[in-house]
């Protein structure tokens, strides 16, 4: 069900985009009967318009689902966390958290050896591709397999040689990473030359993740493991009002698409 949600909210992620029912079906590959009564749900809570020309954004949907602004407690819990990680590594830190089939970068600081790799760092509200970045994969490999199904049908681009580009072989690193106990690598999969290593934020419906990276070999990175799920167990706790960090349930939507699934009416879900 989240995975349609965000299967059809993604058809609306160029600025502008109009497009009428059976548009939306087909770019999407979702029964037109499901596709209908979903709209139907996103149009009574507000989160899509309707016009003679067909469906779109409402303004507030669209600013909110691609703003950093969307998630100021997480920004808050994550910030003392993210400066420690980068005084001690010196490398580049990111907080991310799912928006379709891409990461929306939250928060990045920079350091020394993010001198000269800009592809590694994405801006703060820019938008990296889930399947192509540890972050993203951090994130994905908390989703059962049937949501990534959904959410990648249309495909996943390359973005250098190295990059993922077939589900099979992505559910191979999906379950690679839950072995792992959460921690995902990228390596030369968003840019040549660069690598990273993330860990996945799980508390209160939250899809995110924190990233350390840059232009250092994976092997580097590698030991930074127990670094990295210690790191990401504080925001959670922390998220959660725990006192002890405990096994979190598993997450079911990015902040945005949580808040959209609340407004909708459970026996609605489809």
């Amino acid at each position: 069900m989240v995975a349609r949600i965000a299967l059809i909210m993604r058809v609306f992620d160029e600025p502008g985009a109009r497009f009428r029912l059976d548009d939306i079906a087909t770019r999407t590959g979702l029964p037109r009967s499901t596709v209908h009564r979903i709209l139907d749900q996103l149009l009574v809570t507000g989160w899509i318009q309707r016009r003679p020309e067909g469906y779109s954004l409402s303004a507030g949907a669209s600013t909110a689902r691609h703003s950093p602004a969307e998630h100021p407690e997480l920004r808050s819990v994550a910030a003392p966390v993210l400066n420690r990680l980068h005084l001690d590594t010196g490398l580049v830190v990111h907080l991310g958290v799912l928006l379709g089939t891409d990461v929306l970068v939250l928060d990045r600081i920079a350091g020394r050896a993010a001198a000269g790799n800009a592809g590694t760092a994405s801006r703060v509200g820019g938008r990296v591709p889930a399947h192509a970045t540890a972050l993203g994969k951090a994130i994905l490999a908390q989703l059962p397999g049937e949501e990534i199904d959904t959410l990648f049908r249309p495909g996943l681009p390359k973005r250098s040689p190295r990059t993922i580009d077939d589900l099979p072989t992505l559910h191979q690193e999906l379950g690679r990473i839950r072995a792992r106990r959460g921690l995902a690598y990228e390596n030369q999969e968003l840019v040549l030359g660069t690598a990273a290593i993330a860990a996945a934020v799980r508390a209160d419906g939250l899809l995110a993740a924190i990233s350390v990276g840059g232009a250092v070999p994976l092997e580097k990175l590698e030991r930074l493991g127990p670094l990295m799920l210690r790191a990401a167990a504080h925001v959670t706790q922390r998220l959660s009002g725990l006192d002890e960090v405990t096994e979190p349930v598993r997450p079911q939507s990015d902040g945005v698409l949580g808040r959209l699934l609340r407004t909708l009416p459970a026996d609605g879900w489809v």
